[in-house]
């Protein structure tokens, strides 16, 4: 009796611990499928918003495509398109889309182009509020999208307000002091989240530590605020920058002064 009592004992101990686990299983399953499904369905709502904002200024024209290809002489034609009018005008407008992308695409490969929408920003630069929106929005798309080219060469952390903590900035490029030979490096230390705004600053080049991230990733850790960060970073010791010949700007010639007669 005394050994059945005892096993109930060890059963009814174990039921907790059981549900303990499997509602910890659980908690961890579910926040592993958010953290997948989350980033999925951002991108589907983005992608979907702008697609749904060019295709409806295209489904007018394919509205008057359609109605064209009604008055076909070829009866089969006006048949058929009067037959499948709710089908074909939403392909057409998905079509008349992805041909305005690619007209936009071309456009920016080519010097007239490119001339175009150096024209439009400027404008769009003139106004307050929309200057501020276009160029927050375009580093944004420009960076993630990978195609964007900032001039920055190097990732580097510096010591910033005071030894002991790091400020990311990025290496543009290497300068020698004329008088003592010292390397200088000339670093932009952006501001959190804007990458388009920040400030320049000459530091000597033996006190910048050099990290082995990529430019993208910096870009996307300043302007998420740190929560997209890479997982290791050499804080502690101090990495020298190897820099190059390519890092240096190219040498300028003295000025002379005009003797005046």
């Amino acid at each position: 009796m005394t050994q059945e009592n005892s096993q109930e004992t060890v059963v009814i101990e174990e039921r907790p611990r059981i549900l303990g686990t499997l509602r910890a299983i659980l908690r961890i399953r579910l926040i592993a499928g958010l953290l997948t499904v989350i980033p999925i369905w951002v991108t589907f709502v983005v992608v979907k918003f702008i697609f749904d904002a060019m295709k409806s200024w295209t489904e007018p024209l394919a509205w008057k495509v359609a109605r064209l290809l009604q008055k076909s002489p070829d009866p089969r034609v006006a048949t058929t398109v009067a037959t499948y009018v709710n089908w074909i005008v939403p392909v057409l407008a998905v079509l008349l889309t992805l041909f305005l992308l690619y007209v936009l695409g071309l456009l920016t490969a080519n010097v007239f182009g490119r001339r175009m929408i150096q024209t439009f920003e400027r404008i769009f630069e003139r106004v307050p509020l929309v200057k501020t929106i276009y160029k927050s929005t375009k580093t944004i798309v420009m960076t993630f999208g990978g195609g964007h080219s900032t001039g920055f060469q190097r990732v580097v952390l510096i010591d910033f307000p005071h030894e002991g903590m790091k400020r990311v900035a990025f290496l543009t490029s290497v300068m020698t002091d004329r008088d003592t030979g010292r390397k200088l490096a000339n670093i932009f230390i952006p501001y959190t989240p804007y990458l388009t705004t920040g400030y320049m600053q000459i530091v000597p080049l033996d006190e910048v530590s050099e990290t082995d991230w990529t430019v993208e990733e910096a870009v996307k850790m300043v302007m998420s605020g740190g929560i997209l960060s890479p997982a290791t970073v050499s804080f502690d010791r101090k990495r020298p920058v190897q820099w190059n010949k390519e890092l240096e700007p190219p040498p300028t010639e003295p000025v002379t002064k005009m003797k005046s007669r």
